[in-house]
């Protein structure tokens, strides 16, 4: 294995790369690459983070209040402690045809930025690339390696486009390059893990959960279930709120994949046997006005709130009063926003066959159902609401069964990672 020969400042100084982190506009995006940045800045390890976002031209600012956010991201910025870098990388709406065929030439992109950081960056100082997905982040790393000698690992977290190797163009053959160049690809679940194994050896795989990060907010959930404060401002329909202490949250982008139209049904159809419930749904996305207009139609509006996305830590605020943690998503790899739940002591729902089945046993610390299926999910509602005291089992349970993803935990075993790296002939 190589090490890069130039001389550099203790302690040890990582860069990270991650397209998704969060920003001022986009608040819960990548949370978990800033849990992790944080994990190691707790081990006394220096952190820098290259993050590209999307170029949109000062003009674009009057088309949206939106387009105007992404405009104004500064080249550089201080995030919660952590300096990051933003090199603008081309990108249209996701999954648009013409994003698809961006996409192609992420190989072209991926190289113009690491000849960028090359130039605005002294690499000399970093020990260790950790790149986060294989395109385009371990693309950059890729190239990066291969003129300035610094070594990297990946960390692949999901099976979608951005972290599998194309069937077929120029990038098929680069992705080979990445993962063989790569001292350690570290995946999140045994699911994304039998993904890429075709592709990486055995000894150069390894599975590491990730971390999650809930900050101070331990400290006002209250033991008792039915006296619950919140000072976010946000309230239900009625006024209640997740005072009330019957409230099932869920935390996601909106998107289809996260199939909270389905949760929405099932809650339809949960309510009518307890309407003492709220469901709360944190986040923003495309399929916002969709399931607003849903929860109208089955006349549940008024027992549904939309937040909209909020900082984590808001989130986190509300997150801890919650009932139910339900989630019902059928492309989660992992997904940390179910750990930060658990860790809470709250009963969570999953799906089968998803990254969180590799923590969860069904009914024993948290419920597993079939996904995509209101009649699964509404029955797993009713399960938790009308057994209390096994649902509060559950939720002990689970807090305990999470406990090595704690970001101590996390981050001494990162660290033993870049370190066995760094020190090998």
């Amino acid at each position: 294995m190589k090490t890069n020969p130039n001389p550099k400042p203790n302690p040890m100084k990582i860069l990270f790369m991650s397209w998704a982190y969060p920003k001022e506009n986009t608040p819960y995006l990548g949370i978990w690459a800033h849990q992790q940045a944080k994990a190691l800045q707790e081990q006394g390890i220096a952190v820098e983070v290259v993050n590209m976002v999307p170029y949109v031209p000062q003009i674009a600012g009057i088309v949206s209040g939106k387009m105007k956010q992404y405009a104004e991201i500064p080249k550089q910025e201080q995030f919660d402690g952590i300096l990051v870098q933003h090199p603008k990388f081309l990108r249209t709406k996701p999954e648009s045809v013409l994003d698809q065929w961006l996409f192609h030439f992420f190989w072209l992109q991926s190289k113009r930025i690491a000849a960028e950081l090359g130039k605005t960056m002294d690499l000399r100082l970093y020990h260790l690339i950790h790149a986060h997905n294989l395109f385009p982040d371990g693309a950059i790393a890729y190239f990066l390696h291969k003129k300035y000698n610094i070594p990297y690992i990946l960390t692949l977290h999901a099976i979608d486009k951005f972290n599998s190797p194309p069937a077929q163009g120029r990038q098929k053959k680069l992705s080979g390059q990445i993962l063989l160049a790569a001292e350690k690809v570290l995946v999140v679940s045994k699911r994304v893990k039998r993904n890429i194994h075709p592709y990486v050896n055995e000894e150069r795989l390894q599975l590491l959960y990730n971390t999650f990060w809930t900050g101070k907010t331990d400290k006002i959930v209250s033991t008792d279930k039915t006296d619950k404060t919140d000072n976010t401002g946000i309230t239900g329909k009625n006024g209640s709120g997740p005072q009330a202490g019957k409230t099932i949250v869920t935390i996601a982008s909106l998107i289809e994949s996260k199939g909270i139209d389905i949760l929405i049904r099932a809650f339809n159809e949960a309510v009518r046997q307890h309407p003492e419930y709220e469901l709360m749904i944190i986040g923003g996305g495309p399929k916002l006005q969709v399931l607003t207009q849903l929860s109208e139609q089955l006349q549940v509006n008024s027992r549904v709130t939309f937040t909209g996305a909020l900082e984590h830590a808001e989130a986190m605020v509300l997150l801890a009063q919650a009932s139910i943690f339900c989630l019902p998503s059928w492309e989660e790899a992992f997904g940390v926003v179910y750990a930060e739940a658990m860790s809470f002591a709250i009963p969570v729902i999953g799906c089968v066959g998803e990254g969180i089945e590799d923590i969860v046993a069904d009914r024993v610390n948290g419920v597993l159902v079939e996904p995509k299926s209101v009649e699964a999910l509404e029955t797993a509602l009713l399960f938790l609401i009308e057994n209390e005291e096994t649902a509060r089992q559950i939720g002990i349970r689970g807090k305990e069964s999470i406990s090595e993803l704690h970001s101590d935990i996390f981050g001494e075993k990162l660290v033993e990672i870049y370190s066995d790296i760094l020190i090998a002939p």
